[in-house]
Formats: structure tokens, sequence, C-alpha cells
């Protein structure tokens, strides 16, 4: 069975779509660890993203995707997956650090761990200023409290896979995250910083793709959220927004 699998959802960024894979694509050529796959479902109207996938000399998964739905476009690229991890990675992303995956590796090799977060950093290629953290899981995440970042900061035994509801959009992150846990445990946390999210207006979470119409008030401060989003994941888990306990709590 193949170590890992790079389950890549990607979509048509215009001319830095194949830009970003490249950088993508280049980051995984310099991994120490070789022992991986590549899966990408492409959710492109073109074959630009293709086309660059044909420029590298690795082992990739191919499948165009015909809708435009970013949770489906994530759920196709995991349906096909055969590696003992995956790791997710955006197609806007990139891995910091050569042995990456060799440091995530040690990680399932020599702990229980069953899914894990890596460090991060909030990378703006205008200024090549990298936000260093580390993931942290606070109270009431599945209402938007993400202090653990985007999905390429996440990886887990294929064993333990699940699918991203397709229902929604901001809260795809944290309702994947919460599902997992409450199946799972906790997740390890691994420190060092493995992954940058690009900063960029594209996001999924930027104000000019997604809606935020409301404000979660907190004592650690307030963010804003997407009503319908948060009425959705309110009605889906009403057991667990009562108490906010988790299995590994009790």
């Amino acid at each position: 069975m193949t170590e890992f699998s790079i389950a890549i959802p990607a979509h048509d960024r215009g001319k830095n779509g194949p830009q970003w894979m490249r950088e993508l694509l280049d980051s995984l050529e310099r991994q120490t660890c070789q022992d991986f796959e590549v899966v990408v479902s492409d959710q492109s109207k073109n074959d630009n993203i293709m086309e660059v996938c044909q420029e590298y000399d690795l082992d990739f998964t191919y499948i165009k995707y015909e809708g435009d739905v970013p949770c489906e476009n994530i759920n196709i690229a995991l349906d096909n997956c055969e590696g003992r991890i995956i790791k997710i990675m955006f197609s806007d992303d990139i891995f910091m650090r050569k042995d990456a995956l060799e440091r995530i590796k040690k990680e399932y090799d020599s702990n229980d761990c069953k899914w894990a977060f890596s460090g991060f950093a909030n990378w703006d290629p205008g200024t090549d200023y990298f936000d260093e953290k580390v993931p942290e899981w606070r109270e009431k995440t599945l209402e938007g409290n993400n202090h653990l970042s985007s999905p390429t900061v996440v990886s887990f035994l294929n064993d333990c896979k699940q699918e991203f509801d397709v229902n929604l959009k901001l809260l795809l992150d944290v309702d994947f995250y919460h599902r997992m846990r409450w199946r799972n445990g906790k997740p390890n946390i691994i420190p060092e910083v493995l992954v940058a999210n690009r900063d960029h207006d594209d996001r999924i979470s930027s104000n000019a793709t997604s809606k935020y119409d409301c404000v979660v008030e907190h004592p650690d401060g307030p963010w804003m959220m997407n009503s319908s989003e948060l009425k959705y994941v309110h009605q889906k888990y009403p057991g667990f927004i009562a108490n906010g306990k988790y299995p590994d709590e009790n």
C-alpha cells in the first residue's frame, strides 16, 4: 500500500491556477518521502490543470469533476485515495518543508494517531510574509471559532476518512473536524509549520466569495458568520450544541 495519498481538489483560477498548481507540485517533488500518490479532482472548465499535471513524473490519478460544489470536488478526491494516510492539499497552497510528509509519517508511526493537524503559516505572497501558527481546538469550533485552519492543515488515516457536507461552504471544514473528532477522538497536533495557506481574494472564506451576515458573540471575541449555515449546523447537531462535549471529554 502507498504510504500517502495527496488529495488535491482543484478548480480554475484563471492564469493563477496553473502557476499555483506548479508551486504545489514542486513542493511535492522536493519531499524527502516520495512514497505517495497524487489524486486530483479538477473542477475547472478547461484543461489547464490537467496539462500542468502532465508535466510531472508523479503517480497521478486525475478526475475531471463536472459539477460546481466545492465539497463534492473534495469528496471525489478522497473517494479515489488508496494510501494509508490521506493528506489534503488545496491547489493554492504549498508544503513549507521538504520533510513535511516524513514528519507526518513519524506522527502516525510513533503515536496512537488516527488524524492530525500540523503547524501552518498564513502566507501573503505579495510580501512573502508568513504568519506562523499552531492549530488550537477552541470552544465553539463547530460554529466558526476556527483556530485549526483549512483542510490543507489536516491528515488522517484512510480507514478514518469521512465526506465533507455538500450543504456547507464557510463551515465545511469545522463540520468535518467535528465529525472526525466525534468518531476518532481529539486529533494529534504536530507543532512544526509544515504547510502554508495562500492568502488571496478567491479563497472560499474570503469576503469576495462568501456571505457574512451575522456576528457570533463569545468571551474570546466575536466573529462573523453566515446565518443560514449557522442555523444548519445547529439543527444538524442539537445535542452537541446544547452541551458542547465530545466523547473524549466525558
